[in-house]
């Protein structure tokens, strides 16, 4: 076998695109041929639709793994199937990358609509298949020094506060860990109910962002840790599936500022909520 041909063998099993369901909805373009092609040599999986055809429950019945929407071309029924999707993901949360006119109107837009993250018709369609792969965790890019920035910040008001997030789904976590680094949020992320306060009070986050289901310990017996600590003043918000009055009202007597579900909010409007919260 060639060297070359090693190196494309060897690159394709190893990637964490592997057997990965990607769905391109909306129109065929330059681009999104391009980014199907990368991702096919990557050992991803294509399949396409149209937004009319792409029903949260056909998509999440369909164990797809990330969607491409062209949104160049976007309408009503595209944002639909993005606001459904939003509502049915449950505990597994679907990214959406979009393909968008490289201006902060539209950029902005396909945020407010629950997108994970945007590419553009100029953009190299390998920069935008290591997007996706650190998406599932492959950093392997993004720590490389010589490699580019491949997630440009946006504007926040709330930049600069610092986030500690306990959040054991890597995927979730990759999309949180994403959208801080856009919105310049120094953060941490622990990935079980062990050693929070430790790991948070080293950190001096102005904001906790908890899941309730979590190995080790859950959510509320951290919640009840960190009230006995030093950080007792730092609002923490609850971000989690569990949506029983109970658990709401469990969360309020142990003095969570908030709480959100997760099938119910988009990561744009968790970061307005972080700066709505956040210790100054």
């Amino acid at each position: 076998m060639a060297i070359s041909n090693w190196r494309q063998w060897y690159t394709t099993i190893m990637s964490v695109l592997t057997g990965k369901h990607i769905l391109v909805v909306g129109d065929e373009t330059e681009q999104i041929s391009k980014v199907e092609a990368a991702l096919i040599t990557y050992g991803a999986t294509i399949t396409t639709s149209t937004c009319e055809n792409s029903s949260a429950d056909k998509i999440v019945t369909q164990a797809v793994d990330l969607i491409l929407l062209n949104h160049l071309h976007e309408g009503a029924h595209c944002h639909a199937m993005l606001q459904e999707l939003q509502a049915a993901q449950g505990d597994k949360a679907i990214p959406v990358f979009v393909l968008v006119k490289n201006d902060t109107t539209h950029i902005s837009d396909a945020f407010k609509f629950g997108a994970t993250d945007y590419i553009t018709q100029q953009e190299d369609p390998h920069q935008v298949v290591e997007k996706m792969k650190a998406i599932f965790g492959d950093t392997t890019y993004l720590e490389d020094e010589s490699a580019i920035d491949i997630t440009p910040k946006i504007s926040s008001s709330g930049e600069g506060i610092r986030v500690f997030a306990v959040e054991d789904d890597p995927l979730l976590g990759n999309l949180l860990a994403t959208r801080f680094q856009r919105s310049n949020l120094p953060f941490e992320i622990a990935i079980d109910g062990e050693n929070v306060v430790s790991l948070a009070s080293a950190f001096a986050p102005q904001i906790i962002i908890l899941d309730l289901m979590l190995p080790g310990k859950d959510g509320f017996t951290v919640l009840e840790e960190l009230n006995a600590s030093s950080l007792a003043t730092v609002p923490v918000i609850i971000f989690s599936n569990k949506d029983s009055q109970s658990d709401r009202a469990r969360a309020s007597e142990l003095g969570a500022a908030a709480f959100y579900v997760k099938a119910m909010t988009d990561l744009s409007e968790l970061l307005d909520v972080i700066e709505k919260h956040a210790k100054k």
